[in-house]
């Protein structure tokens, strides 16, 4: 600063290393990691937590935790807003998002129809290989997206949220048991048939 009163004004305008990015950067390992453990629980935490940045990002009124619960109605507009700032940086990225967003709600809504729909007197081997395929199923059409967000925000491995927390950690340990007593029953179920 100068002492000199005919001196402009100083101001500071670098940009804080603190911004948050537009969306929710997730490590790969990390979002597939979670993504099955929690048998996609996962995923309304994650759509919640990218509504949240582009609220803040634009200063909006939407309500990220109803986007996030009720994800499958806002899937569209999440990938649609990816597409869209991608362009805006005048950047490309090959991932469909239109299809992967049809893809995924349909296959969300067929896993939770499937679940009321086949008895599982009739099917126990089908009703009970459904959790596995339908998690491994919905995470790999989300896991594009996730890679698309990790490019816009220019943070391709998603180094800015690679670390695994305790919270991370906790939900691993309590969505392991619940994978390992499933498997258990699975096999049980299996070995009667």
């Amino acid at each position: 600063m100068s002492d000199s009163i005919y001196a402009p004004p100083q101001a500071d305008v670098s940009v804080s290393d603190d911004a948050q990015p537009r969306y929710y950067v997730v490590a790969p390992y990390k979002f597939v990691l979670l993504s099955v453990l929690t048998f996609t629980l996962y995923f309304v935490y994650w759509f919640y937590r990218n509504w949240r940045q582009i609220k803040l990002e634009d200063n909006d009124d939407l309500w990220a935790p109803a986007r996030g619960l009720f994800y499958i109605f806002f899937t569209h507009s999440l990938f649609t807003d990816v597409q869209e700032n991608l362009k805006n940086q005048d950047r490309s990225y090959e991932w469909q998002p239109g299809l992967l967003a049809g893809l995924f709600v349909i296959a969300t809504l067929v896993v939770n129809l499937f679940d009321r729909i086949v008895s599982f007197e009739a099917y126990p081997v089908v009703s009970v290989m459904a959790p596995f395929v339908a998690t491994a199923l919905t995470t790999l059409l989300l896991f594009p997206a996730q890679k698309a967000i990790n490019y816009a925000c220019n943070d391709v491995g998603g180094s800015g949220n690679a670390k695994l927390t305790v919270i991370n950690w906790a939900w691993i340990v309590l969505g392991g048991l619940f994978w390992l007593l499933v498997v258990i029953g699975t096999v049980a179920i299996l070995s009667e048939s």
